[in-house]
Formats: C-alpha cells, sequence, structure tokens
C-alpha cells in the first residue's frame, strides 16, 4: 500500500514539508480527500485518507489546522495546494503538512490515481527511466550522464561510487550542502569496512539508498527526507544502465603526441560539400535542436548525434553553436 512520502514524490517531488515529523510520512494512504468550493469546506472523515486543500479556501495555516479540529478530521497528511513554500508558515503539528504549487484539482486526480493503481504507475516509470538513461548514455557514454538525468527526474542527489572514489555527484536545486554531507557520509562508510551493497539506511540525517553495480562499484540516492518507491525504482534502473556501461570495453587508444593529426575539411568550402552535409543543414535549420532534425532526416536521435560528432571532428563546426550555424547556412547558397 502507498504511503504518505510514497505519493508525494510520485505526484509532485517539489512539494516541500513544511510540518510534521518525517517519521510520519511513512503512514499508509488509503484514499484521498479533497476539500469543497462550497461550504462546509472538509469533506467526511475517511480512514487514512490523505487531505489535498485548496489554500484558496483555508488560508493561513492555523485556519486550516483549527478547521481540522473542529471537524475532528485527522488525515494521515495534509497536501496544501496553490501554496508554495515561501507563502506557508511552519506548524508544530503531528499530522505532516506538504506545500505545493500545483493546484489542487490536477494533484487530487494524480494522487487518486496513484493510490489506486501504484503498481502499474511504477512499472510505467521503471520503463521510462531505462531507455531515457539508455538514450542519454549512448549519446554520453559517462556514468554522470544517467545520475543527472535521475536527479533531475527525482528532484533528489545522486551518487556514483566507483573503486572507492565519487565518479559523479549530483545535488538536487537547494541541496547543496547535502552533496557535500554525502561526500563526507561516504567516505567514513568506505573507512568502515566491506558491507553489503543494496538496502536503505540512513547516517548523520541522510536517507541514503544504495544499488551494487558491480563489486567496488554502487549508485547512491540520497536526501534529508525520507525515501519512497519512486526512488527504488530509480536506483534500479540507474542501475542496470550503469552496469552495462562499466561492462564496456575501453575506447580505442588516445593518438600519440607525435602522430599526425587527421585531415580536416575546410569549414569555409560549400554546405554541399562538407561531410554529413545534409545532417548538418538539418541540425542548423532547426536552431541546433536534434530531435526535430532527426524526425526531417527520418533518423534516430542518436544517429544525428554520431553523425555531428564525425562532422565536428572533421571540420570543426557543430550547428548547435549559433555561429557555426550562420556558416553552414550561408554556404547553402555557394
Amino acid at each position: 500500500m502507498a504511503s504518505v512520502v510514497d505519493v508525494w514524490r510520485a505526484i509532485d517531488p517539489e512539494a516541500t514539508l513544511v510540518s510534521g515529523a518525517p517519521a510520519a510520512l511513512g503512514q499508509p494512504v488509503r484514499g484521498i480527500m479533497r476539500t469543497r468550493v462550497a461550504p462546509p469546506h472538509l469533506p467526511p472523515p475517511m480512514d487514512g485518507g490523505l487531505l489535498v486543500a485548496d489554500s484558496d479556501l483555508l488560508r493561513p495555516l492555523d485556519v486550516l489546522l483549527s478547521a481540522l479540529r473542529q471537524a475532528e478530521l485527522r488525515p494521515v497528511a495534509v497536501l496544501l495546494a496553490g501554496a508554495g513554500p515561501s507563502g506557508v508558515e511552519g506548524a508544530d503539528e503531528p499530522v505532516p503538512i506538504l506545500a505545493s504549487r500545483a493546484p489542487v484539482g490536477r494533484l487530487a486526480d494524480a494522487a487518486a490515481g496513484y493510490v489506486a493503481a501504484e503498481g502499474e504507475w511504477l512499472e510505467r516509470l521503471a520503463h521510462d527511466l531505462r531507455l531515457a538513461c539508455a538514450e542519454a548514455t549512448l549519446a554520453e557514454p559517462e556514468v554522470a550522464t544517467p545520475a543527472g538525468l535521475v536527479a533531475g527526474r527525482l528532484r533528489r542527489g545522486v551518487a556514483i561510487s566507483v573503486g572507492g572514489e565519487l565518479q559523479a555527484l549530483h545535488a538536487r536545486p537547494s541541496g547543496r550542502a547535502l552533496a557535500a554531507r554525502f561526500a563526507a557520509v561516504h567516505a567514513r562508510l568506505l573507512s568502515g569496512g566491506q558491507r553489503h551493497a543494496g538496502g536503505r539506511s540512513s547516517r548523520d540525517g541522510l536517507w541514503l539508498l544504495e544499488r551494487g553495480i558491480r563489486p567496488g562499484a554502487s549508485a547512491w540516492i540520497f536526501d534529508d527526507t525520507p525515501l519512497a518507491a519512486v526512488d527504488e525504482v530509480a536506483a534500479d534502473a540507474l542501475a542496470v544502465t550503469l552496469r552495462a556501461l562499466l561492462r564496456r570495453p575501453p575506447g580505442p587508444p588516445t593518438a600519440r603526441r607525435e602522430d599526425p593529426a587527421p585531415p580536416r575539411a575546410d569549414p569555409g568550402q560549400p554546405a554541399a560539400a562538407l561531410p554529413y552535409a545534409e545532417t548538418l543543414l538539418a541540425v542548423a535549420r532547426h536552431n541546433g535542436r536534434v530531435a526535430p532534425a532527426a524526425r526531417d532526416l527520418g533518423v534516430h536521435r542518436n544517429t544525428v548525434l554520431y553523425r555531428l560528432r564525425q562532422a565536428s571532428a572533421a571540420t570543426g563546426l557543430d550547428p548547435r553553436r549559433a555561429d557555426d550555424a550562420l556558416r553552414i547556412l550561408g554556404r547553402t547558397e555557394d
């Protein structure tokens, strides 16, 4: 059964906890309640219900709390819609209160959909993340690439550790201090000797989720709020991508300094004579955007990226740079 933190992180990871103990976020959610536009604004009580409240109807926060007490409504948590964190005063209440900028209707529908079909929702997320991580890694085969993608999607900190070194460390927005704290925790964990990589833990005020990639290599998700089901799914998808990436053989050795550089085409020649001329022109005409250029060419996005790398190595031109795009387009009349 979905917990409060599962619903929160799935439907609006940018929402902020403004009141209540983080430990209370693990309570199960049995249904979704929503405030009414016309009085009485509060719905009938529901055992284990999460209340999605419209901040325009019950503001400020003490008015909402007073109304809950008068109605003897005891939700497992309150998701206050249409109220950014800066516009909500904190309160020392046992019930977790989350502030979201999203509108009440969208939040209520999303929460109800997640609670009703959590398994299907997580399966779709897993598929989407695996595909996105694989595509990103094909374009940029570095461990930091899928780690950054997952960090942006989850709004969590993500780190990759290989051979005792942090190869990637992505902080969530406004979370750079947490990244520094994680780096210190990671060093202490390694100094503690061998351990099993693969579960949740907490250390120095951080919630940690680790997935082993191979001996001596792990992917981490970390934050100062409890982890959720979406984090488990994302960690698994990231680990799958990283295992495949780290199994790849190393690329060809770099040419020695005394080796002659490969011949380069003259970037001043007509566009039609440049390597991958059609691809360069398509990307330039789309203001450097790869996806629409790929659709026009009838090829995959990664094919366009490959051609751009080859053309850039031969000519020094990259149509994703404005100056180069103008030069390429200017050669079409030559």
